[in-house]
């Protein structure tokens, strides 16, 4: 029975360890790596000009573990953070994407929380309830799958299944929000983000294998 609960725990560390491996994932633990930040005019009315695009200031220590990127909030617009490459191209397989934030404004402003743009659509994220960061630093899991709070483009129709597929067979921008608040004084901070997939089927199966096997050694009482 230990032999084959050990055998067990070993087999999901592995299924665990492939799925981490085919996760995309920013921890910034030693650089920003490649993260930038865009300030739009006004997003929440579909304006989409960009006031200013810059660099993100990366902090060794002081993140959810480890080191985070941070933003000063550079102008009248509204800023977001923007993933780098790494993060785009077939993302068909990502079911979630997380990350963590902090904040040291006052959050009173809300406008959409992500944005997935492919080649001909755009997917926009709205929390609800409506994501408030403070001084503490908290995490938010988003599914990539179709729901009340996805829409395609600024109030349009519910994202479906189809929209995105289309949209993550070639991601070509990553955006999460970094502006919470309607004066020009905040600074925002990101750590964690991942973009990840479900299990690979065969490695499932595997796994359910073995908790049958000891299932019938628990009832053999060997």
């Amino acid at each position: 029975m230990k032999d084959t609960t050990i055998r067990l725990i070993a087999l999901a560390s592995v299924l665990a360890a492939g799925t981490l491996a085919n996760a995309q994932i920013s921890s910034f633990d030693t650089n920003d790596e490649g993260w930038t930040v865009t300030s739009f005019t006004n997003p929440n009315a579909g304006d989409f000009s960009i006031l200013s695009t810059s660099g993100v200031t990366y902090n060794s220590t002081g993140g959810n573990g480890g080191g985070y990127v941070s933003k000063l909030d550079p102008d009248s617009g509204d800023f977001y953070f923007i993933a780098p490459s790494a993060f785009l191209g077939d993302k068909s397989s990502a079911t979630t994407l997380s990350y963590d934030l902090i904040y040291n404004g006052t959050a009173d402003y809300q406008t959409f929380d992500v944005a997935l743009v492919g080649t001909s659509k755009m997917l926009i994220y709205r929390a609800n309830p409506s994501i408030v960061p403070g001084a503490n630093w908290a995490s938010y899991s988003v599914s990539l799958s179709p729901a009340s709070t996805w829409t395609l483009g600024v109030g349009g129709p519910t994202a479906t299944a189809t929209d995105f597929a289309d949209v993550l067979s070639n991601l070509t921008g990553l955006y999460i929000k970094g502006e919470y608040t309607s004066g020009v004084v905040e600074t925002a901070g990101l750590d964690n983000v991942s973009l990840t997939p479900v299990p690979e089927p065969a490695s499932v199966f595997v796994l359910g294998l073995g908790a049958l096997a000891l299932v019938r050694r628990k009832r053999s009482g060997r």
